[in-house]
């Protein structure tokens, strides 16, 4: 039996023990106060013996007393029957008291037959077999010894034996019941308890199956991350590539401009992006400007406020990014009226001095959490192209413009009037083109100087090329002191009404020279096609004649071509 299984008897045969005690002692006193038996004496003793032997069990059976169990047990089998035998020597006893008495000797006997398997004493069980025997027969050989003679002394010891066989008969039967389950008990305990283990390694393997799993799908997490970034890093770079071989193949600025900030909006997918140069920074007389949004509301904010994002920048005077991400004091209103909650501004510099600025905005709030490398990367690769595209400009300009007036040459203008000629014929457009002279301005050399007579052909020159830029035509120094002005589009009242203008606007420039103060004046003539020539290649010889048939007539006059009487 299992330790648990077996001190689980002390409580139960404890609690027999009691109800036994209580029955044969109530059963003693309800005898001796009813008159039954013989002898105050014999009652004292037996309740003596019983009221030993109860509180002995109640110290035996008690668990905190059994730290030397066997030994009061073998006390108990010895001492529990000699006492009650004892009770049957001093007289007879009434027949329920000796049959109790005998009852309660063999129940002794059969709890130390159980208890002595529970301690590992493997007592003879024949030794206790003799002894209920014994002490049966002696009790009933005392009890009934005034009435049984002979051979009737045979039949208790018959009937004792039988009994006492009776009782061992079924403690073996139970006790090999007890056993047959306990066996089973251990092996289902044992096999529990290895299961337990199993379970718990199985529990702790899972654990860390569950461990290795979650560092799996974090590192393919990470390593799907890392793919991502890395496509997406060679898809700039990509990207930048083909931009910087745009750039190698033209040197227009604005083109090239445009072509950058495309690629930012497609590779990074911004929800508004825009470029912002200044001018004169490639040869522009104007500031520079370009957004593409789908959003048309910060596209019309982000324009008013441009102008004002760039001073900001320039005025900082560091070349890092400009963060924008929170709008809290509604400083750029392009973010408080347009959905966008995140913006970006990224200078655009040569030599640490700022020239620009490309501002790049989205709705989305981790939008930047990649960082600003590749908009830094495109605005540095701009700003390269910009200084090679720039150099060209100026030496392309240095070709095409005249050194003094800084309007086109007759150089350029041989080159460009042929196809402009070839593409207004195309068209069926309109062409008028103005020769103007300056009048007397070699007595302006020959009286003040040449650099005189120099300021006094920048002077016209300036007011021939403010005209071209106004009605959107071209200015050409065509030799010393001789300017064409090139109108598409207009005819001749048109042109003659804006010639008028410009005509009074050159005689009320007066020249300053040192201390001189000079006077100017100009001759005109106007040819256009088809009105006045129905040839497009006489256009120009036939204003050239318009102009000196003014100077032959009295200079400072407008002639048109054909109606030189008027």
């Amino acid at each position: 039996m299992s330790e648990e299984y077996k001190l689980s008897y002390f409580n139960i045969f404890r609690l027999f023990n009691r109800i036994a005690y209580g029955v044969i002692i109530i059963a003693i006193l309800l005898m001796w106060a009813s008159g039954i038996g013989t002898g105050y004496a014999h009652y004292v003793y037996l309740l003596s013996v019983f009221g030993v032997m109860f509180v002995c069990d109640e110290f035996i059976f008690k668990k905190s007393r059994t730290k030397l169990p066997k030994l009061f047990f073998e006390i108990r089998f010895f001492a529990y029957p000699i006492l009650v035998s004892v009770g049957c020597i001093i007289r007879e006893l009434f027949p329920v008291i000796f049959l109790s008495l005998l009852f309660f000797i063999f129940y002794v006997i059969f709890q130390d037959t159980i208890f002595c398997d529970i301690f590992n004493s493997y007592t003879n069980y024949f030794k206790r077999a003799i002894l209920g025997i014994v002490t049966g027969v002696l009790m009933f050989i005392l009890q009934y010894r005034k009435s049984i003679e002979g051979v009737w002394f045979l039949i208790p010891v018959i009937v004792v034996a039988l009994y006492v066989s009776l009782i061992f008969f079924s403690y073996f039967v139970i006790y090999k019941s007890i056993m047959h389950l306990d066996e089973r008990y251990t092996k289902l305990y044992f096999k529990n308890a290895d299961m337990i283990s199993e379970n718990k390694k199985l529990l702790k393997f899972q654990e860390r199956v569950e461990k290795v799993n979650n560092e799996i799908n974090y590192q393919k997490i990470n390593l799907t991350k890392a793919n991502d970034d890395l496509a997406k890093i060679n898809e700039e770079t990509r990207s930048l590539i083909e931009v910087m071989k745009y750039f190698s193949a033209s040197f227009n600025v604005e083109n090239n401009a445009h072509y950058m900030l495309a690629n930012v909006v497609e590779i990074k997918e911004t929800g508004a992006a825009a470029l912002y140069l200044d001018k004169d920074v490639y040869m522009n007389e104007e500031p520079y400007l370009e957004i593409i949004s789908e959003n048309a509301v910060a596209e019309t904010l982000l324009k008013q406020d441009i102008v004002n994002i760039y001073d900001t920048v320039k005025k900082r005077k560091s070349m890092t990014p400009l963060i924008l991400c929170d709008n809290y004091d509604f400083k750029y209103p392009y973010l408080t009226g347009s959905n966008l909650c995140n913006a970006v501004v990224f200078p655009a510099y040569e030599n640490e001095n700022v020239y620009g600025v490309m501002v790049i905005t989205s709705s989305k709030y981790d939008f930047f959490e990649n960082g600003y490398a590749f908009y830094e990367s495109s605005i540095m690769d701009f700003t390269s192209a910009l200084i090679s595209d720039r150099l060209y400009l100026q030496t392309e300009d240095m070709a095409k413009k005249d050194g003094l007036t800084k309007i086109y040459n007759r150089i350029y203008f041989n080159q460009f009037y042929p196809e402009m000629l070839d593409d207004v014929a195309a068209s069926g457009d309109k062409l008028t083109v103005v020769m103007l002279d300056i009048d007397h301005f070699k007595r302006v050399n020959d009286t003040y100087g040449h650099l005189a007579g120099d300021e006094v052909i920048k002077a016209v020159a300036k007011v021939d090329n403010d005209f071209a830029k106004k009605y959107n035509g071209t200015a050409v120094r065509y030799g010393g002191e001789e300017f064409l002005l090139i109108l598409r589009g207009k005819g001749v009242e048109e042109t003659h009404a804006i010639l008028k203008e410009m005509h009074e606007v050159i005689k009320a420039n007066v020249v300053e020279f040192e201390d001189y103060k000079i006077q100017v004046n100009s001759s005109i003539g106007l040819a256009c096609y088809p009105e006045t020539c129905d040839d497009i290649h006489d256009v120009l010889d036939r204003s050239d004649k318009a102009m000196y048939y003014s100077k032959e007539h009295g200079r400072g006059r407008i002639t048109i071509d054909g109606r030189e009487g008027e």
